[in-house]
């Protein structure tokens, strides 16, 4: 009687059930799973990377420069149009009408004797050169318009004279004896009406230049040397000068005003005093004191290129030299 009651208990224990029914359950679904492989549906794959939004991207203005140097041993700014983060209420310049430029086949330099123990020349430009772009940042600026006199003033590519005759042409004496000549007058390169005058200059190794700002308002100098000491600093003042000086020849520093940013202005600066920048006639005369010998005389332009040719001076001989470069 004991023994049956003890099993019947055992049997209908709830606990012992849920247990077998637990196991039974487990059983069945490792069967299913083996034989079946989970549901494609609930495969994990990690969803893809959203691609991050940029905002406030910088907006850049591009703004075509005025030509780059070149010439002997030169380190040549790039001419073509760079891009420059400039105030929107400056357009640096508009187009006017289009006039393609016509290249030309230049001659060869014509060399005579000068009587006059001189050396002197005329640089003429052959072919037809771009149309020039008016400024127009000067005169649409509240500060630069009013303080911009005469016609409005547009870029020097190629300023051309009265029968071809090319300004802003430098021409050197590529080597000369150490010592000899002497340095001519420290140039002044000014700031007058929200541009560089002159566009184009040119000092001795060592030799102290002065920077002047002519305007009632602020100018930035900034020169972008590459084998001197750069240099950047603010000309608040009317009247105020800065001197400075580089201490390493090298062709084509460009100097430029970074509040106004088409102000620009090239500086070349020479181991030797015998150079000369072209004026408005294409005219040039070098300085007095070669010793006699031959030399290498040379003309280089920002656009046109370079030239050279032989010359020999003497005791009262010196050399008229006629140039011609080709638009490129």
């Amino acid at each position: 009687m004991s023994k049956s009651t003890d099993s019947k208990n055992g049997a209908s224990d709830p606990l012992l059930i849920l247990i077998a029914a637990l196991l039974l359950l487990t059983v069945v679904a490792t069967l299913y799973f083996a034989f079946t492989g989970p549901a494609k549906e609930f495969v994990h794959e990690p969803a893809p990377h959203p691609r991050p939004v940029i905002q406030d991207e910088p907006h850049v203005v591009i703004v075509t420069r005025e030509g780059a140097p070149a010439g002997h041993g030169a380190a040549v700014p790039n001419p073509a149009a760079e891009a420059v983060h400039a105030p929107a209420a400056e357009k640096p310049a508009e187009k006017t009408a289009a006039t393609p430029a016509v290249a030309a086949v230049a001659a060869a330099p014509v060399v005579a004797a000068s009587a006059d123990g001189k050396i002197h020349g005329r640089v003429i430009l052959k072919g037809t050169p771009p149309a020039e772009r008016v400024i127009a940042g000067v005169t649409s600026n509240s500060k630069c318009g009013p303080a911009s006199t005469g016609p409005a003033p547009t870029t020097r590519g190629y300023v051309v004279g009265a029968n071809g005759g090319l300004r802003y042409a430098l021409v050197r004496i590529v080597s000369a004896p150490a010592g000899a000549g002497k340095a001519a007058e420290a140039p002044l390169i000014d700031q007058k009406g929200c541009m560089y005058e002159p566009y184009v200059n040119a000092v001795l190794v060592g030799q102290p230049f002065k920077i002047r700002n002519s305007d009632t308002f602020m100018h930035n100098v900034a020169a972008a040397a590459k084998l001197n000491k750069g240099f950047n600093f603010a000309q608040a003042n009317e009247g105020q000068v800065n001197e400075k000086v580089f201490e390493k020849a090298e062709l084509g520093v460009k100097l430029q005003c970074n509040v106004h940013p088409w102000m620009l202005a090239y500086l070349h600066v020479l181991e030797n005093p015998f150079f000369a920048v072209t004026d408005d006639k294409g005219e040039f005369t070098l300085p007095d004191g070669l010793p006699a010998g031959k030399y290498t005389l040379e003309v280089s332009h920002l656009k046109a290129g370079m030239v050279s040719v032989e010359i020999e001076v003497g005791a009262g001989k010196g050399a008229s030299v006629a140039f011609e470069l080709a638009v490129k």
